[in-house]
């Protein structure tokens, strides 16, 4: 494939998961009663616009690069007084119009997900030993195949996700793994060693992988139980950057998106790209979510301070923090697209 294609299927990712976002916001004012003035896809010139019977308007705008659902408001000549005006509902309707675009996401993600665990074989990677690399801190710790590691530092672990994550907090210093070898458990120490090769830690194990074809409820539940995941480990990364324990350039933009689609895409064709774009949808809620000035996630915390106060913050101070919040927003996309810049021309 040509990476202008590449571009075209991250430009449809794109704008797919983002008007699927602010369709989840449309649905969920609509359930609640809460008037819409437009439904857009794609932004920029309107190519096209029809009002329906409703009274809200639906067009097609010029741009491929998401859309947006703009709601009755105050700001809107002559509609304040409309009782279906969005800041005259009550807070658990604009609390649900705000978690209706990261749950449409999710939603979303998780049909995806199901799709290819009910329609494809995959190799299941067990947290057993498979095999140890020669010379690695793995062989040194006395890790033997068909170990089976069941704790990191005391803590229990469920999956080699889990595992990954716990080294990667630790790095550099003296790890405890706990493991079951024939029915008997010990704890086995590995310091992990930094792989020049690999850009990363490692301790030197690869884990069993079983092929497994999963029927409808397994796929099902395993569906639900992969979207958690993604959603958790996601959510443990932001942590990690808040708290200074992950570097922010460890941050993908659109340049370092279109890379991430064009080597999955490569590695594993449509299987790979429709399992990106289920973690680019996981990544779009779990990010709206954040209570960051500007995204669903200050909203609602907005609402709570309303709720507790007992009366609304004055619109203008509201808007003044969003404001605020969308350019620190800008700043940090300028800053990670500068980053995948300089990855791909070093």
């Amino acid at each position: 494939m040509s990476s202008i294609l590449y571009w075209v299927l991250s430009i449809l990712l794109f704008g797919i998961m983002i008007i699927v976002h602010e369709f989840g916001h449309f649905g969920a004012a609509r359930l609640t009663g809460i008037g819409v003035v437009e439904f857009a896809v794609g932004i920029g010139p309107k190519l096209w616009s029809k009002i329906s019977r409703s009274g809200v308007r639906y067009s097609l705008r010029a741009l491929p690069f998401g859309g947006y659902c703009r709601f009755v408001s105050e700001e809107d000549d002559g509609s304040s007084d409309r009782p279906d005006a969005y800041h005259k509902q009550a807070v658990w309707k604009r609390a649900f119009v705000s978690v209706g675009g990261p749950l449409m996401n999710l939603i979303v993600a998780f049909i995806v997900v199901f799709i290819l665990l009910s329609t494809n074989t995959f190799f299941q990677v067990e947290p057993v030993v498979d095999n140890v690399v020669p010379s690695l801190p793995a062989e040194a710790a006395g890790f033997l195949p068909g170990d089976r590691i069941i704790g990191v530092n005391g803590e229990e672990m469920e999956s080699t996700g889990d595992i990954s994550m716990a080294i990667s907090e630790i790095l550099d210093r003296e790890i405890a793994f706990d493991i079951e070898r024939d029915g008997q458990r010990m704890t086995l120490h590995a310091t992990p060693r930094w792989i020049e090769s690999e850009n990363a830690y490692m301790i030197g194990i690869y884990y069993r992988q079983t092929p497994v074809r999963y029927g409808f409820f397994e796929a099902l539940s395993q569906s639900v139980l992969t979207t958690g995941r993604m959603s958790r480990l996601l959510l443990d990364a932001f942590i990690s950057i808040v708290r200074g324990k992950e570097d922010i350039s460890n941050l993908s933009g659109p340049i370092g998106t279109v890379v991430a689609i064009k080597e999955q895409t490569q590695q594993y064709g449509s299987v790979g790209y429709l399992n990106f774009a289920a973690f680019f949808g996981v990544n779009l809620a779990v990010f709206n979510l954040l209570p960051i000035p500007g995204l669903d996630g200050s909203k609602l915390i907005f609402l709570l301070i309303e709720k507790i106060r007992g009366k609304r913050i004055d619109p203008n101070k509201e808007g003044f923090v969003l404001l605020l919040g969308f350019g620190l927003l800008v700043v940090v996309m300028l800053l990670v697209i500068y980053q995948d810049i300089m990855r791909l021309i070093t």
